[in-house]
């Protein structure tokens, strides 16, 4: 099982403004074949995250839409990529170190407590968003 996923988000050296748009019919492919399908989004807030888990490959992670987005916005996706992980827990929210290497999740970093995505999922642990953003290298609060 992998992670995947697709953002929305202006160009680092764009200023960050409101945005009201939609998406229509995205999916996220890999060699051709569809992965997931988001559907039509609204976009009301910018960087936007979507996580999915699907099943372990790695060629390229690709995505289509039957629209364009807006000029100066940029679309991506891919595999989780290592880095903090703002994530939700039955218990509330925490931060999550990611490896990409080992594709490893540290739930203490005091004990090297470590789980897979699938220990993820079954914690019932969902992806909110990146803790920095990569694009801009801030911290996301």
């Amino acid at each position: 099982m992998n992670f995947v996923y697709f953002v929305v988000d202006h160009p680092p050296h764009e200023k960050n403004s409101q945005v009201s748009f939609y998406l229509r019919g995205v999916e996220l492919l890999r060699d051709g074949e569809i992965i997931a399908s988001l559907g039509d989004i609204k976009i009301t807030s910018l960087p936007y995250y979507y996580f999915c888990t699907v099943q372990t490959g790695f060629r390229k992670i690709e995505f289509r839409m039957k629209n364009n987005p807006p000029a100066r916005i940029i679309c991506s996706a891919g595999y989780l990529k290592t880095g903090d992980y703002l994530v939700n827990t039955p218990e509330g929210e925490i931060i999550l170190p990611f490896n990409a290497l080992n594709g490893m999740w540290t739930l203490d970093k005091n004990s090297s407590v470590l789980i897979d995505h699938q220990g993820f999922i079954a914690r019932a642990f969902t992806l909110i968003r990146p803790v920095k953003s990569n694009s801009r290298n801030v911290p996301m609060n």
